[in-house]
């Protein structure tokens, strides 16, 4: 269900990613590069180390890759072109490092522990790492605004500038309890993703990254993130969009699977080999089958030879789409190889709840 944000969150960290999965175990340091606090995980694997780190004024990640030399290490980030030379003693690490404006300053790192001060509704699986860059943080409320008769009041993380909304008023408390956990989780996961993300220049990659007014029905809820990035190391500027999707009756998050269903078999395990079949034999095909039937002009084959033609007919553009929902029924976002993503996430495709099979009652 979450593709594009996967894809997202992958992108993101592209340009560390490949060197640090090939080293050995991570060790996570804080510490100081002249007055300026810092924390920095690093990988050593057969004489050359990979890792990043970040100031605490900004968050963003800095990329570095270098050798180990007996207790030395010597370090360079392809972002910054910042240069550290370090000497391990026991625990610690010391030395210099020289900016690429040849300015050099102490650099004092001894390991790290446990942050403290994290915000509450973390996502689960973040790393030591990614939790010292959340320590300390807060969110902040803004204005709230009516959605169909429900309230939702919008909170902001001031260093990135990522917002998302909660859900005030409108069900019953133990679903508002349980989805508001999951926004804040999702709100956490974005504004680290933000935080991993570092341009060029060294400074955001992110473009956007921002929710859509969310839609708010009688037993659902859904709302729409929009992200483009442009994040150093990888090949080119890329977006995303995704949808998230609740039942408010329950509180639990949606998978499309529960919501669109093909063929009399039960849909094999997410993730497993039977379930990646499943989306490219049955699930495709049959979601264009349904869009040729509520949208026969715009699923209409390109022209031969046209080589900007969409060509929304193809099953593989269908496999893994983002989704949310609507009043008018189950949007469903195609996604294309990066030639045509402009193709991507077309508006128009929507296939209305009486196409969905639900039960008396499960419509909003």
């Amino acid at each position: 269900m979450f593709r594009p944000t996967a894809r997202f969150f992958a992108a993101t960290m592209l340009a560390l990613a490949p060197a640090v999965a090939r080293a050995g175990p991570e060790q996570l340091y804080q510490g100081t590069v002249g007055t300026a606090r810092i924390v920095m995980t690093l990988s050593e694997d057969k004489g050359e180390v990979f890792g990043q780190y970040f100031y605490f004024s900004s968050r963003l990640d800095i990329d570095l890759s270098g050798s180990v030399r007996g207790q030395t290490l010597d370090l360079e980030s392809r972002v910054t072109g910042d240069k550290l030379h370090l000497t391990r003693s026991g625990a610690t690490l010391a030395g210099t490092l020289t900016t690429a404006k040849a300015k050099r300053l102490p650099v004092r790192l001894r390991p790290a522990g446990a942050p403290e001060g994290l915000p509450t509704d973390l996502p689960p699986k973040l790393s030591g790492y990614e939790r010292w860059h959340l320590t300390g943080l807060s969110l902040t409320a803004q204005q709230a605004e009516t959605v169909n008769g429900k309230t939702i009041r919008w909170y902001r993380e001031p260093l990135s500038g990522i917002r998302l909304f909660r859900i005030e008023s409108g069900y019953a408390a133990p679903a508002l309890a349980a989805v508001n956990h999951a926004l804040a989780r999702n709100q956490w996961q974005d504004v680290s993703a933000w935080f991993a993300c570092t341009g060029y220049e060294g400074g955001p990659g992110t473009d956007v990254a921002e929710a859509k007014r969310p839609w708010l029905g009688a037993n659902h809820m859904s709302y729409v993130w929009n992200a483009s990035w442009s994040c150093a190391g990888t090949a080119h500027p890329d977006f995303a969009t995704a949808g998230h999707s609740f039942d408010m009756r329950t509180g639990r998050e949606l998978k499309l699977d529960d919501l669109l269903h093909f063929g009399p078999a039960p849909i094999p395990a997410e993730e497993s080999d039977g379930w990646y079949s499943y989306r490219s034999k049955r699930f495709a095909p049959g979601v264009v089958a349904l869009l040729k039937r509520y949208h026969p002009d715009e699923m209409t084959k390109p022209a031969e030879g046209d080589e900007d033609g969409c060509d929304y007919s193809d099953p593989e553009v269908w496999d893994f789409p983002g989704w949310a929902l609507s009043e008018k029924g189950l949007w469903l976002g195609a996604y294309f190889a990066r030639v045509q993503r402009a193709c991507d996430a077309p508006d128009w495709a929507i296939l209305p709840w009486s196409a969905l099979g639900l039960k008396p009652g499960e419509r909003p």
